[in-house]
């Protein structure tokens, strides 16, 4: 009888508590056992510093997306927190994003037709549709779709999202009013056309808050690094640049009756309260309609997210679950649209404040939910006379960071393709929008590496005299005998390089008179489908045919667990498939 390592028959092993299933499902458990005064104040520390750039930015990323400055404080209230019960990230900050927001804003231009509370009922079903999907991933543990996003794809979008962005917020820094649903070239042109009436009290908030945000961000640390303050401390401090700034520029509107007198658009009346549960937009139409902007939503954020994740818990050799981050992720999407908020993802800065500024654990993100939740409930009377420029600039400088022209010439030096994909995607999103220039990326992308694949490098070899080592005929000086043909494939076999692998072959085959073995190496090749194991068969009947013996040489485990029951395995048999190129050359060379 089979007994479990440590259990005898008559005590067998005790069933599994359902305490210990507490850290898969909810692993902020399992950080509170450990938890201690020490830890605790870190956090405390990390989640009030990240609160102080959350909230100006919550107001900023609401107004980017078309929607009321309440729903980015929402957004930074229940969704934080429901990731930190589920999330696997110790230090990611999740909340609005600007990407997610002008996604948003892109998608309920023509759902809700200029009417205000159909940008907001459209906004939840969003983030309800973003949860739903992420939450479906996580489920199914279908992590691994995001990956068809290929890197130079999600630089060229980040930086045509991000050139994007700052076209839209130049009218809010000037003043100059836009259609809601122009295109970027529209706005260029819109705001150069109208240059001569742009308000001058909302550009010298504008520019100015630009200015100081952007000395801020690159002289301030280094001024305070001067006066002795630590670089990570100083880092911190000008962090709080955005809510300083925010508090100046109330005062100043305030004082000047700017608003009143040179018509300064500002941020206007913002209900106070905690978020209250909404059920509401269940009932409204438009899912279908919104379907494919809240995949491309969950898919955007998803990556932003666990790049972001996975950058932070390498420096702390921690270690992250793709799969639960989904999962808390989507959970997190769901509460937002029951709090009436709009869909969040894992935010870039707002992580690495959180992580420079000494968060241990998830807590610290239910810290900054709190003193948002206090701002909502006791300060948003405070705004109403907050110019827009002023959250304009925000923006402006939060996303500037994301503009890389640097990368796409790195990879257009490396590798043509992948910048042409990276180049397209960036042209693409500012020409054609946000989701158009996404899908063109991930199409080229895709399309280039069907070529890719479908035209595998076949190398003849031979072997370095003197040594067990064998290289490309064609590189290097090498050994090779008239009967005996070794032919490396440096690809997967698979349908789309079938023909191509087989023409291939053939020729080699017909310019050889002697030859009596072939030897395919597959030391490169992890997987055979069913077309290629099809013609594999085929080219070894069409050798035995004409008096050759085909031999496979360094096939991979899991390669010939597959092919064991095939019809090529029985025709070759045991003695034909070898465990190195050099046995097979041992054998083939001395029988010859």
């Amino acid at each position: 009888m089979d007994r479990t390592p440590g259990t005898t028959a008559d005590h067998p092993a005790p069933a599994a508590h359902p305490r210990r299933k507490c850290p898969r499902l909810l692993p902020l458990c399992a950080e509170l056992r450990q938890y201690d005064r020490t830890t605790l104040l870190q956090d405390l520390l990390a989640g009030t510093i990240t609160a102080i750039l959350l909230v100006p930015q919550a107001l900023a990323y609401a107004l980017l997306a078309g929607l009321p400055a309440e729903v980015g404080l929402y957004a930074s209230i229940i969704p934080p927190i429901v990731y930190a019960l589920f999330g696997t990230s110790r230090t990611l900050a999740v909340g609005p994003v600007a990407v997610a927001a002008v996604m948003v804003a892109t998608a309920l231009s023509p759902y809700a037709g200029g009417d205000p509370g159909a940008y907001v009922t459209g906004a939840l079903i969003l983030a309800a549709l973003t949860g739903v999907i992420l939450l479906g991933l996580g489920l199914l543990r279908l992590g691994w779709l995001t990956a068809f996003i290929s890197h130079p794809v999600l630089s060229g979008f980040t930086t045509g999202a991000a050139i994007f962005i700052i076209g839209t917020q130049l009218a809010a820094l000037t003043g100059i009013p836009l259609p809601r649903d122009a295109d970027f070239a529209q706005s260029i042109a819109v705001l150069i056309a109208h240059l001569a009436a742009a308000n001058p009290a909302t550009s010298a908030f504008g520019l100015t808050a630009v200015v100081v945000l952007a000395l801020a961000r690159g002289h301030l640390p280094r001024a305070l690094s001067a006066l002795g303050i630590a670089p990570q401390k100083g880092a911190i401090l000008s962090r709080m640049a955005p809510l300083v700034l925010v508090a100046i520029a109330i005062a100043v509107a305030t004082q000047t009756a700017a608003a009143q007198r040179w018509g300064v658009a500002t941020v206007g009346t913002v209900p106070g309260g905690l978020p209250r549960l909404q059920l509401d937009f269940l009932q409204a139409k438009g899912w279908l309609d919104l379907l494919p902007a809240a995949a491309l939503i969950a898919l955007i954020g998803y990556v932003e997210s666990i790049s972001v994740a996975k950058a932070l818990a390498f420096r702390r050799r921690e270690k992250i679950d793709p799969d639960q981050e989904l999962r808390a992720l989507g959970l997190a999407n769901v509460a937002a649209a029951c709090a009436g908020a709009m869909p969040v993802a894992g935010g870039f800065s707002r992580s690495m404040v959180n992580f420079d500024a000494g968060a241990r654990t998830q807590i610290a993100a239910i810290v900054t939910a709190s003193w948002v939740a206090l701002a909502t409930l006791a300060f948003t009377g405070l705004l109403a006379d907050l110019p827009k420029a002023v959250l304009a600039a925000i923006i402006v400088v939060a996303v500037w960071q994301l503009v890389d022209f640097a990368n796409l010439r790195h990879t257009w030096t490396y590798d043509r393709g992948d910048g042409a994909a990276q180049a397209a995607t960036l042209v693409g999103v500012l020409a054609f929008g946000i989701e158009r220039g996404l899908t063109i990326g991930v199409a080229l992308a895709l399309v280039l590496f069907l070529y890719r694949t479908s035209r595998p490098h076949i190398a003849v070899v031979g072997r370095i005299p003197g040594t067990e080592h064998f290289r490309n005929i064609h590189r290097h000086l090498v050994e090779t005998w008239p009967r005996l043909l070794l032919v490396r494939i440096d690809e997967n076999l698979y349908f789309a390089n079938t023909p191509r692998v087989e023409s291939e072959l053939q020729n080699l085959v017909v310019d050889r008179d002697q030859l009596t073995d072939v030897v395919l190496i597959l030391s490169g090749v992890a997987y055979i489908d069913a077309s290629a194991l099809e013609m594999l068969e085929n080219f070894a009947s069409g050798l035995a045919a004409a008096g050759i013996r085909l031999h496979l040489a360094e096939v991979k485990g899991p390669v010939l667990d597959r092919l064991r029951d095939s019809a090529l395995s029985a025709g070759l048999g045991a003695d034909r498939i070898h465990i190195s190129t050099q046995l097979a050359v041992n054998r083939l060379v001395g029988a010859t």
